[in-house]
């Protein structure tokens, strides 16, 4: 293998392939690629800089540059001391997570824009190659424990050539692994969730093409889970684990392996439907509601939106061998010295959790984490079970708690229809907040450390005397003999209002039930408007809006509360507000989604001018 040309970009070597077309790129992004190069040459911590920013400014520079395209493998176990090829680095999203998590990474790109965007953006990394050309074109003696594909399957036969392209680039990969070696696949499902709603295919931009199998000749294909394993199969790969990136595996905010199907009360369905793609597509279904009857069928994974293969040369022999099924990335929205992530995995000794610093700057609160649940641990002795975890200096480990939580009892009494929308339950975690120690007085330290001059308290007030934010329904694990509070970062030990834990309480499981309490509503469970506008409302049962207001404390004091927290914790403020007034509309239905029809006003409108066009002569065009 030749080049014909080397350059050195700081520590990274960059070399182009001889016989590559590399000058020919494949895809391209545009005027974006050399604004990314410029942006790194001037600045190494460009992403950085950019992503503090609320709003990117167009799809194709949050696509490079958001931090949650690395989420996709951040939980994934790489040897430290191995290898890893990058096939199609693009401008080198992944390859940062990969110099920090092995020994040697040689990223092969196509282009020779996006390889210098790759070299300067990583410029730093002294374990880092970048190489310009296509897999056809690599060729090395040396054999990897890693080759990474991520989104660049599809694009095989329009720069790999032959009868079976998909084929024979999956089993050169396969030739370049170590006997225990795996290749790390990421690719879009053409019959995903998104695709049936109406988006457009993202890379030809025609609505269905790919559920009806491409119709239109084009070099860029997708494939189906079974159509993707009889590939690999034929490729010579042994085994496979499927996971399924939510919403996408270009902007994944939860990875659950296949033996996860996510319950209708889950916290992944609030990331559907998520943009993308850089097509406008308009919604024939909705994407979230479908996915839930999907998941209900046990066809989740079919119709998943993209995949994540691991696949392997040998099949698994330590089928007990440690595994992550289920990973939370951390909350890009929060200060980076309080970002975690938190993953389920299971050994031989069953499933547990791990919760990790995301960066270098939240690895002291991962020790304070520590140091708070031994705070909550003595709070609540006596009439809970405060989980705790052990540390390892960057992690947490704990055991998994296989008991529902209560938000989930009250989602289950809401789908029952349940008089009241499961208040007595809402009323039984008020009475178990009521025997934890409390104490009248006024919360000089609550009121200090929010910094409350509007908000102030001037006279004493039921307060628990250990500030346990977080205890709150989707955190309370419910067995037939005991409660198990888990997650209990935001534990301080200071006294805070007990009327302000109810709120929050009230407010999660209305954030987080929020499909329940619409389909639901009904004369039995009435519901009012709380906050939002249009598809963002949110609605209240009335039975927990009368616990509200039967709290000592105004609730328009909680919400000046609930900001000063949240900005606390959060980059970007906000300011947190109801919509409630004394004498609301009590509704028996609300709409849960908006989706075009033929009887639609604005659908037949749009049909009629349609039509004009077509009929106009062309010079009033």
């Amino acid at each position: 293998m030749e080049f014909d040309k080397v350059e050195q970009v700081g520590r990274v070597l960059l070399k182009r392939i001889k016989s590559s077309k590399a000058d020919k790129p494949v895809y391209s992004d545009g005027p974006v690629e050399k604004e990314l190069y410029d942006g790194f040459k001037s600045d190494p911590d460009y992403d950085t800089a950019i992503s503090k920013r609320e709003n990117y400014s167009s799809w194709a520079q949050e696509y490079h540059l958001s931090p949650v395209r690395q989420n996709l493998l951040k939980w994934f176990p790489f040897d430290a001391e191995g290898s890893i090829l990058e096939v199609g680095a693009g401008c080198g999203a992944l390859t940062g997570l990969f110099c920090g998590k092995v020994r040697n990474v040689v990223a092969l790109e196509y282009s020779y824009l996006r390889a210098l965007v790759t070299a300067q953006r990583h410029s730093r990394c002294s374990n880092l190659e970048v190489i310009v050309g296509g897999l056809q074109d690599y060729e090395e003696e040396r054999l990897f424990d890693y080759i990474s594909v991520i989104g660049v399957l599809e694009y095989a036969a329009a720069f790999y050539g032959g009868e079976k392209p998909f084929e024979s680039f999956l089993k050169k990969a396969h030739t370049m692994l170590k006997p225990e070696g795996a290749l790390i696949l990421a690719i879009e499902n053409k019959i995903g969730l998104k695709y049936i709603a109406g988006e457009p295919e993202e890379h030809t931009g025609r609505i269905f093409e790919s559920i009806y199998n491409y119709p239109y000749p084009s070099k860029v294909r997708t494939f189906s889970k079974q159509e993707l394993a009889r590939l690999l199969g034929a490729a010579g790969f042994a085994s496979m684990q499927w996971y399924y990136p939510l919403p996408d595996y270009k902007r994944p905010e939860v990875v659950l392996s296949e033996e996860v199907t996510p319950e209708d009360s889950d916290s992944v369905w609030p990331l559907y439907p998520a943009k993308t793609s850089i097509f406008p597509g308009k919604a024939v279904l909705a994407e979230r509601w479908f996915g839930k009857t999907l998941a209900q069928a046990g066809l989740f994974g079919e119709f998943s939106n993209s995949f994540l293969v691991i696949a392997k040369k040998k099949k698994n022999e330590t089928p007990d061998e440690p595994r992550c099924i289920r990973f939370w990335a951390a909350n890009q929205g929060r200060k980076p010295e309080f970002r975690t992530s938190v993953r389920i995995c299971v050994d031989e000794g069953g499933k547990y959790v791990v919760r990790s610093a995301d960066n270098d700057k939240s690895i002291p609160f991962i020790r304070e984490i520590a140091r708070r649940e031994l705070l909550a641990e003595k709070f609540f002795k006596g009439k809970a079970e405060a989980v705790t975890g052990r540390s390892d200096g960057s992690s947490l480990r704990y055991s998994f708690i296989e008991f529902p939580s209560l938000e989930e009892l009250i989602a289950d009494a809401i789908e029952k229809e349940d008089t009241g929308s499961g208040k007595s339950l809402v009323e039984g975690y008020i009475r178990f907040l009521e025997t934890l120690p409390l104490e009248e007085c006024i919360p000089e330290r609550f009121i200090q450390e929010f910094g409350l001059p509007s908000g102030k308290i001037t006279q004493p007030v039921r307060c628990l005397t250990c500030a346990t934010f977080d205890c709150v329904p989707r955190n309370i694990k419910v067995s037939s003999q005991n409660w198990y509070i888990i997650d209990n970062e935001w534990t301080f030990d200071y006294p805070m209002p007990i009327d302000y834990l109810v709120f929050r309480g009230i407010l999660t499981l209305i954030a987080n039930l929020q499909s329940h309490i619409k389909i639901h509503s009904s004369k039995d469970q009435p519901v009012v408007l709380l906050r939002g506008y249009g598809k963002n409302r949110e609605y209240i049962p009335l039975s927990w809006l009368e616990i509200l207001r039967g709290l000592k404390i105004p609730v328009s004091k909680f919400t000046r509360w609930e900001t000063q927290f949240q900005n606390q914790v959060n980059i970007y403020q906000r300011n947190f507000r109801l919509r409630l007034n004394k004498n609301p509309k009590v509704l028996t239905h609300v709409e849960l989604c908006r989706v075009p029809t033929t009887w639609d006003p604005l659908h037949r409108l749009s049909r009629l001018l349609s039509n004009i066009a077509r009929i106009l002569p062309r010079r009033f065009r």
